[in-house]
């Protein structure tokens, strides 16, 4: 498609007026790259990975949107050579934290104007000692339009291929393959999710904001996570949801949900399917064969 091309073209450009220098290569050891999600990491790898160490902090059982890191974990993020920020509000312990200006790259600034707002803000958590977060002012898992998350990676791309001029054809070779399998993955996602266009669609958590403008999708979302259990009066918020958007079949969870949560969703004429937002890092596979394993069930789901 044309935006994934005219994003390589604007890598290309930006990376041209950068020429490489000696002093860029012998100051080079091993450059260290933080990132603030899978996403973000999983680009930065595939990009990079064969010369910088990729910083993800995150520990797998924590929501990289509300984690916190600690005093040691900041001072290594602000050591970093290049800092990439998810942006759209994502990440909430940047707001508070001092991070070098020069260092640090917002992935997603140049389509800061077509963010989601989210008009009501909502405060839960996810169980015992969790202090609670809340979903509210911008959505944020803006890689789940793959056009955003292209863009995000070619951010990453043109930040590398200036820090580090003479990466950039390496860099950027690896770009386009990488443009090339999101734009695989937006047609696949786009045939997948045809089927459940024209009713609503209710989802376990509101993260998919960019997925449903994408797709052409109704979704209104609760605040469920996979692993509860469904106590009455979760089931009674479903069943009002139900009741204010009619004809709605199919029930998007973040995971795979706990034992007997589908007999639930069918007893209310409801089919549930696993779309994954792959925000921290998955136990297999990779970001990739995660949105193609979304992309799979809801084939399966919609036949």
């Amino acid at each position: 498609m044309k935006a994934f091309a005219g994003l390589l073209l604007t890598a290309l450009v930006l990376a041209s007026c950068h020429q490489a220098s000696e002093s860029g290569q012998e100051r080079e050891t091993t450059p260290t790259l933080v990132v603030v999600n899978y996403p973000l990491a999983w680009f930065a790898e595939r990009l990079a990975g064969d010369f910088a160490t990729i910083v993800f902090e995150v520990p797998p059982d924590e929501d990289p949107a509300f984690w916190r890191p600690g005093d040691e974990a900041i001072a290594r993020i602000q050591e970093a050579d290049l800092i990439f920020l998810n942006g759209a509000s994502y990440a909430k312990w940047v707001d508070t934290t001092s991070l070098p200006f020069e260092a640090t790259v917002d992935t997603s600034a140049a389509f800061a104007d077509e963010f989601i707002e989210v008009e009501e803000a909502v405060t839960h958590s996810h169980g015992d000692g969790d202090p609670g977060h809340t979903h509210g002012g911008t959505a944020f898992t803006t890689w789940m339009d793959f056009t955003q998350a292209a863009a995000q990676a070619t951010a990453i791309a043109t930040a590398v291929t200036e820090e580090w001029p003479h990466r950039k054809e390496t860099v950027l070779a690896k770009l386009q393959v990488l443009l090339d399998e999101l734009e695989e993955l937006e047609d696949e996602m786009a045939a997948a999710t045809a089927p459940l266009q024209g009713a609503p669609v209710i989802a376990s958590h509101p993260v998919y904001e960019y997925w449903a403008r994408a797709n052409g999708l109704e979704v209104h979302s609760l605040l469920w996570e996979p692993g509860m259990e469904l106590e009455e009066s979760d089931l009674a918020e479903l069943d009002t949801l139900i009741e204010e958007h009619p004809g709605a079949r199919y029930f998007i969870w973040e995971g795979e949900p706990l034992a007997g949560h589908a007999e639930k969703l069918e007893a209310r004429g409801l089919i549930g399917i696993v779309v994954s937002p792959s925000g921290n890092r998955p136990e297999s596979g990779d970001f990739l064969t995660v949105m193609k394993d979304n992309i799979a069930a809801l084939r399966a789901a919609t036949r």
